[in-house]
């Protein structure tokens, strides 16, 4: 190779590292909502429902309407939230935007509720546990949320009866 084939090579290479860099910064722009806070929604109605389904090994655990594993994270405080930032985007608040949170069949009326986050969005809460998806469970029944240990806790799907299933 020649002197002249190398410089061209280099400057092609940071021609593409800069490419795949604006790449990778667009796609993390793109991820959650500024501020680093991301949401899940229950629904796009007036009223929303948290439902329980029953998972072998498991019991009943909390779902979304559309049948989304909801998780707790075991530092949260009862009736807030640790998961701020990064952590928020990986693991997605249960938010009502504004919307009536309903107990579907199996869910304890009773246990259900909301706060405001730090970032002002209203978080549900199931037994004082801040509700969470996992962004890996990319439908409705998958639990690969269960048991992860990261953002200083662990995370557990919460049962119908609102305590954590610490299990599997």
């Amino acid at each position: 190779m020649r002197l002249g084939d190398w410089r061209l090579s280099a400057t092609a290479f940071r021609i593409a590292t800069l490419a795949l860099c604006a790449g990778v910064l667009a796609s993390c722009a793109s991820s959650g909502p500024v501020g680093g806070t991301s949401v899940t929604t229950v629904a796009n109605a007036s009223s929303a429902t948290l439902d329980a389904k029953s998972v072998k090994g498991f019991g009943k655990i909390l779902v979304t309407s559309s049948g989304r594993t909801l998780y707790m994270l075991s530092v949260d405080p009862p009736g807030a939230s640790n998961c701020i930032g990064s952590c928020a985007i990986v693991w997605p608040a249960l938010t009502a935007g504004g919307k009536t949170i309903k107990a579907g069949p199996g869910v304890n009326p009773s246990l259900v509720s909301s706060f405001k986050r730090s970032d002002g969005i209203k978080q549900v809460l199931y037994n004082k546990h801040a509700l969470y998806t996992f962004e890996q469970d990319t439908g409705p029944g998958m639990l690969s949320g269960q048991g992860v240990t990261t953002y200083g806790g662990v995370w557990w799907v919460i049962s119908a009866t609102g305590k954590p299933v610490t299990g599997q």
